[in-house]
């Protein structure tokens, strides 16, 4: 298990959420017994179908941690960066680690500070407190949280543009292919279109008939899509490390193309009926 040695404001600082039982506070320190902050990770590897808190963790140079409190999982590294040992993570506090420890940990040491202010505005204020509380200690390094983010996604970004790219493009031809598609099959009907309103057929009838036939292709087509997407979200798994945040089948992506294909099948066969109703029958039959 992976441990992080942290103040008692680590948790409301980073925004990890707090599952059950309670985080690290300054009452946890040499005169009181160890304790322990474990994450989900933990609780459901060894924990399973039971309450961790009040189980305890053994460490063999220091000993006994009494679990205290279950925080959320936590990705601490760049995207599609993990291992086993990294997976499962735990939380200690500072205030009960000797001094003699504190020299193979130093090094490592990193301040963290959330403030509402512009990034720009705080670091100065930042080095400023630093200075003020010794002249031999020294700042390097600040950067903001979206700094650090926007650096780990860098290897996913190239990646990430191309697949875009295409993916836009094939809705784009998608878009294109939907709308010329059953606006030429509408358009093939206005022989269809006249002969009926010559016949006495009303134009709210026709438009409604060709409207309806064509979005239930539409719907056929959207239906046979999405089980396809599925599928191959399935099959081509090794692309899901490019994904960050959502699924290779996240249905908020999935409903939104198809909401703009069956939006462009709407516009394809509306324009044309809309076009073709208004033509005269005399007109209509004449039509090759």
């Amino acid at each position: 298990m992976l441990g992080f040695i942290v103040g008692a404001d680590f948790q409301r600082v980073m925004g990890i959420p707090l599952i059950r039982g309670r985080f690290i506070n300054v009452h946890d320190t040499l005169g009181s017994p160890l304790v322990a902050v474990i994450d989900t990770e933990v609780a459901r590897t060894y924990f399973p179908n039971q309450d961790p808190i009040g189980h305890t963790l053994t460490t063999p140079q220091i000993g006994d941690y009494r679990i205290v409190g279950v925080v959320g999982h936590v990705q601490h590294w760049q995207v599609g960066f993990s291992s086993p040992f990294l997976q499962n993570q735990g939380y200690f506090s500072i205030y009960q680690i000797y001094d003699r420890w504190m020299t193979t940990i130093d090094t490592w040491t990193w301040v963290v500070v959330r403030s509402p202010l512009n990034s720009s505005i705080v670091l100065p204020e930042i080095k400023q407190a630093v200075t003020a509380a010794g002249s031999d200690q020294t700042l390097y390094h600040a950067q903001t949280m979206r700094e650090i983010v926007s650096k780990s996604m860098a290897p996913q970004r190239f990646p990430m543009m191309i697949l875009g790219t295409f993916a836009g493009l094939a809705l784009l031809l998608a878009s294109i292919g939907i709308y010329g598609v059953i606006s030429y099959s509408v358009t093939q009907r206005v022989q269809e279109i006249g002969i009926r309103m010559a016949l006495g057929a009303k134009r709210r009838n026709i438009f409604r008939m060709i409207v309806g036939q064509r979005l239930t292709l539409a719907f056929a087509g959207l239906t046979i899509g999405l089980v396809a997407a599925l599928i191959l979200a399935r099959l081509l798994s090794s692309f899901s490390h490019l994904l960050y945040g959502v699924r290779g089948s996240d249905p908020l992506t999935l409903g939104t193309v198809s909401l703009v294909l069956l939006c462009v099948a709407v516009a394809g066969c509306y324009v044309p009926a809309r076009c073709a109703m208004h033509v005269d029958p005399i007109v209509a039959l004449r039509y090759e």
